[in-house]
């Protein structure tokens, strides 16, 4: 049996700062899309795991799922590789994980999510971390990482990104 192809998108994350500046690029987002984005309540708990990031994702009005994913921690556009599946019983699965992985924590998060193109964008408001943004440039199988990377930048000079903004690890790794 094959295994399955992993999904590949090209992403950045970046601090925003105030909340006006959110606000500011809340509204780029919805004269973008030409919509007011939909307001996803999330709930992460990370899992120690020898390579890449394990979280198991609890999204208000929605089905758990269990999320992999692996990509460098640097600055910019990069690729990010994951799987993910949808979980009936997340509360089992999460017992399970803490007991043969361990947690590492837990992170909260009001997320507007907005669609543009092949790309999720993504306004959110941690608990007690602040508020960041990032980009999802979703690739086809025939489109390559630089065409991603490409499409990735041209939104950061849409939205103001500066290189000081960007990120490097996971919303999970500042919390450290």
């Amino acid at each position: 049996m094959t295994q399955p192809a992993d999904e590949r998108n090209i992403e950045i994350k970046a601090r925003v700062g105030s909340d006006s500046e959110f606000e500011t690029k809340v509204n780029i987002a919805k004269k973008l899309t030409a919509s007011e984005g939909e307001l996803l309540i999330q709930k992460d708990i990370f899992f120690n795991s020898e390579t890449g990031r394990l979280k198991l994702r609890h999204t208000e009005n929605a089905k758990a799922q269990l999320v992999y994913y692996d990509r460098p921690d640097i600055a910019g556009p990069k690729l990010s590789k994951f799987n993910k599946i949808t979980i009936d019983e997340p509360e089992i699965l999460e017992k399970i994980l803490t007991a043969s992985n361990g947690a590492r924590g837990i992170l909260k998060k009001h997320r507007y999510l907005f669609m543009y193109k092949n790309t999720r964008i993504h306004m959110d408001k941690v608990e007690d971390l602040g508020n960041f943004m990032e980009f999802e440039v979703c690739l086809k199988p025939e489109q390559t990482i630089e065409e991603g990377q490409a499409f990735a930048e041209e939104l950061m000079k849409l939205f103001g990104i500066k290189e000081d903004d960007l990120m490097t690890g996971a919303y999970f790794d500042v919390k450290k």
